[in-house]
C-alpha cells in the first residue's frame, strides 16, 4: 500500500545526510485521516488538530495540509465537497472513504510493527548499558 514516494533528508545534526529519526516520511497522512474518522472537516480545523499528535502550533505550514489533502483526494482516500451553508466563505470539506480506512489500516499496522522493532533496539541498548558496554 504504502506509494513510492521520497525520504525526508536534513542536512544538519549527527544523522547529516541521513533521515532524521525523528521524522516519519508522511506521518501527516494517517494523522489526517484519523482526525477525518471524527466526522467531515475542512482544511483550517484539521491544521488546529494536528497538535494533537505532536505538531506544534505554527510548526506546519497549512498549504502543507491542504497540498496533503489533494494528494489524499487523488489516491482515493478522501473526497471533499464545497460547504456553502456556514457563515463566511465557502469552505471545502473533507471526509475519509472506505479506501483511506483501508490506507489508515495499513498505516496502524506498520506503525505498530515499528512500535515493536523499536522497543526491541531500546531494550537492547538498556542490556548494554548496564553491563558497561564500551560506547
Amino acid at each position: 500500500m504504502p506509494r513510492g514516494r521520497w525520504r525526508r533528508r536534513l542536512g544538519h545534526g549527527p544523522w547529516r545526510g541521513g533521515a532524521c529519526p525523528r521524522y516519519i516520511t508522511r506521518f501527516i497522512e494517517p494523522c489526517l485521516l484519523l482526525l477525518l474518522r471524527e466526522g467531515a472537516s475542512h482544511g483550517y480545523s484539521l491544521v488546529e488538530g494536528l497538535q494533537r499528535f505532536g505538531f506544534a502550533e505554527g510548526s506546519i505550514d497549512p498549504s502543507i495540509v491542504y497540498r496533503t489533502l489533494r494528494e489524499m483526494e487523488q489516491e482515493g482516500w478522501v473526497v471533499s465537497e464545497w460547504d456553502v451553508a456556514g457563515p463566511g466563505p465557502p469552505r471545502r470539506v473533507y471526509r475519509v472513504t472506505p479506501a483511506g480506512e483501508e490506507y489508515l489500516r495499513w498505516w496502524i499496522e506498520a506503525l505498530q510493527r515499528t512500535r515493536e522493532e523499536l522497543d526491541r533496539f531500546l531494550a537492547a541498548y538498556e542490556a548494554q548499558k548496564r553491563r558497561g558496554s564500551p560506547r
